[in-house]
């Protein structure tokens, strides 16, 4: 199965060398970079905020949140698709950017305490997204520690 991170060479080279016992832990940084840069007109971050504080504190606790979370990134990204048909490009961007954290963090918690190497690719795919460049997403994938 190809991933979507596949079209990112260097990332996808990056996923593959996370060892299987840090995946986790590089998700959640991962996750909680993109969160940090949430410009949030949505109102979405705290909610999200506390379900990766979770997530962090007791892996794979809130695996059950994935549906939840899934619906309200379909719900953010057909109301930034409303938005930029309304001519709301400023909505639309903040909208678009939501959805994208909400899924990267919905991605983090259906992979659990041992996600694959497909779902961090995911998460990590989902990340780029938000930033709009790789480079800061390679440098906390590759960080140690």
């Amino acid at each position: 199965m190809t991933h979507r991170i596949s079209s990112l060479p260097a990332l996808a080279r990056a996923v593959d060398a996370v060892p299987a016992s840090e995946r986790h832990a590089r998700a959640v940084a991962v996750v909680a970079d993109a969160l940090d840069l949430l410009v949030d007109p949505t109102g979405v971050a705290g909610d999200v905020g506390a379900v990766l504080l979770d997530e962090r504190g007791t892996p794979g606790s809130r695996r059950e949140a994935y549906r939840e979370l899934a619906a309200v990134a379909d719900s953010l990204d057909a109301a930034a698709a409303a938005a930029r048909v309304e001519g709301d490009y400023a909505g639309y961007l903040a909208g678009f950017q939501a959805a994208r954290v909400v899924s990267a963090l919905a991605l983090l918690v259906a992979g659990g305490a041992a996600p694959s190497s497909a779902a961090l690719a995911d998460v990590v795919y989902e990340a780029v997204m938000v930033t709009g460049s790789d480079s800061a997403v390679l440098a906390r994938l590759t960080a140690e520690g």
